[in-house]
């Protein structure tokens, strides 16, 4: 792999290498497993990785950086930027290292950070992901930009057959109409992989598949919008109790690590999970969650000891539709809490989340709250205050 070449080859100064493509394409997924490549582990003395998103915080990338590095430590939690960056400086000073800025959207988050990676001419390497080439070409310094490309048809159909069959073979009544949707998925991963979980729910029915079929027809044609278009077709065949709960994934920051046990406890306190006989409204919500990872709306990140589920995520992209669905459903609003005021039409919101730094689990409980005869049910916040 070309990848590959430049991270491990000449020249000795310190390199970046940007991968380059449209939300869904992959770019995330690639970067993990050239970083989890045993040749790359091998390879470079220190390895560490950070999220960067639309909203970036210095303070929250240095300590993802650090975390992977020391592998945690409660007394960075109290240092300043200034010193968080001399830490990271020097824990890099001499080393030959590759990190990791996953999902950059402005020039000026690579301005904010570059300076904190030494060039000691030992084969330092920053793999950098985005969607937009002029950020890419910024922060190049030579031109190592890797551009992602669509998934051919061929791959497309076996990326979906194996989503929806695993080992098993596809039926034969099912193959021509399976190839006709994972060809009209445009050949983006995400796309294939969220109708993928879709069809799994058809129980082989052929009339189901034929359905799905004419509803995927054409709406992913190579853009952030249609894939968008695509990802709502999976929303809107969810059952009504699946879709609060999916609706709800909106709160958390991009890229955040949730828990599951809070996130359950959330879902209670919200009405969400509806009793069943010989089930606590716990078991209800473990359902309910695996539900939504088997359609791909939700992600496994980490299992506990006896397999059980610890953290999930969810990818971007479809984080954006639960937001954009939220908001129209007046289901819940992001705001700003920085700016001091509510928004126009706050009054018909039934939930309100104040946007704080990336990187904060939520660590609350669901508060009800009447403000100007307002029908907004709930207040909450992403920080670890209770509002």
């Amino acid at each position: 792999m070309q990848i590959k070449d430049w991270l491990t080859g000449p020249p000795s100064r310190l390199n970046i290498i940007s991968i380059v493509g449209m939300g869904g394409i992959g770019k995330t997924t690639l970067a993990k497993n050239l970083y989890g490549d045993s040749l790359i582990k091998h390879y470079f003395d220190i390895r560490a990785w950070t999220v960067v998103s639309q909203t970036h915080s210095i303070r929250e990338m240095l300590m993802d950086l650090l975390d992977s590095i020391r592998h945690g430590g409660g007394e960075l939690q109290h240092k300043s930027i200034e010193q968080l960056a001399e830490i990271l400086y020097k824990s890099l000073k001499g080393r030959r290292y590759l990190i990791v800025l996953d999902d950059v959207w402005d020039a000026r988050a690579w301005d904010d950070i570059k300076r904190f990676f030494p060039d000691d001419n030992n084969g330092g390497r920053i793999i950098l992901t985005t969607r937009l080439l002029e950020v890419a070409i910024y922060a190049n310094s030579s031109p190592r930009i890797h551009h992602m490309s669509l998934l051919s048809s061929k791959a497309s159909w076996n990326l979906l057959r194996e989503k929806v069959f695993g080992k098993e073979c596809c039926p034969v009544g099912l193959e021509k109409i399976g190839k006709k949707i994972a060809r009209n998925c445009k050949g983006l991963p995400l796309a294939i992989i969220v109708v993928s979980g879709l069809l799994s729910k058809g129980c082989g029915m052929q009339e189901y598949w034929m359905n799905i079929s004419e509803n995927v027809k054409s709406t992913v044609t190579g853009n952030d919008d249609q894939l968008m278009e695509i990802l709502s077709l999976s929303y809107n065949s969810l059952p009504h109790h699946l879709k609060s709960c999916f609706l709800y994934m909106g709160v958390f920051p991009e890229h955040c690590e949730i828990f599951v046990s809070q996130l359950i406890k959330l879902w209670i306190a919200e009405g969400f999970v509806k009793p069943l006989p010989h089930k606590s409204l716990e078991e209800v919500a473990e359902d309910y969650l695996k539900d939504l990872i088997d359609r791909s709306l939700i992600m496994v990140q980490m299992r506990n000891h006896n397999g059980g589920i610890k953290t999930c995520v969810i990818h971007d992209s479809l984080r954006d539709l639960c937001v954009k669905k939220a908001h129209d459903e007046k289901f819940l609003q992001i705001i700003n809490w920085d700016v001091g005021v509510f928004p126009h039409g706050r009054n018909s919101q039934r939930r309100i989340f104040p946007k704080k730094e990336l990187g904060f689990l939520l660590e609350f409980s669901v508060t009800i709250f009447d403000y100007e005869l307002s029908i907004t049910e709930s207040i909450g916040c992403t920080h670890n205050t209770v509002v």
